[in-house]
């Protein structure tokens, strides 16, 4: 963990979605967001709290494109395409591409990308790094840093929201 890195205890999924809200106030359209972790850790439940953040269209239930790859939501402006990725299944850059990963991803106001660990030739620019993992006992964990020059302003933006919400310091 570099000193960029912040890590957080996570209580339940009730808190982790609350946090993906949170988040919302370092955001800007165009952002990417790469979420790793292992299966069941909270990469969906933060995003379904990302989503909730910025008032998707009614109708929208937030679940994980495993199988689907790609899930498509409208939210309201500034973040109007929102494009919610899973690169779980896919075993190359090979599979990536004949997704049109790339064109979706270009299109979205922001991306949200499940299993980005996985392939880490699929990251498209700089942006927030995500990593749930479980914590001791039924606790998780969230790590979270920027990937790539700059960016952090926005982090501590983050940071804070974050720290708002759990009560720290």
């Amino acid at each position: 963990m570099t000193r960029d890195t912040t890590r957080w205890r996570l209580r339940d999924a009730q808190q982790t979605e609350q946090i993906g809200a949170a988040l919302c106030a370092a955001l800007r359209p165009g952002d990417f967001i790469g979420l790793s972790g292992p299966l069941g850790a909270g990469k969906t439940c933060i995003t379904r709290g990302i989503l909730a953040g910025l008032r998707p269209e009614p109708g929208h239930d937030v679940s994980s494109p495993t199988y689907t790859l790609m899930n498509h939501y409208k939210a309201q402006a500034p973040f109007v395409r929102v494009l919610h990725a899973d690169l779980y299944r896919l075993e190359d850059m090979d599979d990536l591409e004949s997704t049109g990963y790339w064109d979706a991803i270009e299109e979205a106001d922001l991306a949200l990308v499940e299993w980005i660990d996985k392939l880490p030739a699929a990251w498209p620019r700089e942006g927030f790094d995500l990593r749930l993992d479980y914590d001791q006992g039924q606790t998780r964990s969230l790590e979270l840093r920027w990937r790539g020059a700059g960016g952090q302003a926005r982090l501590e933006v983050a940071r804070a929201r974050i720290n708002a919400l759990l009560g720290a310091p």
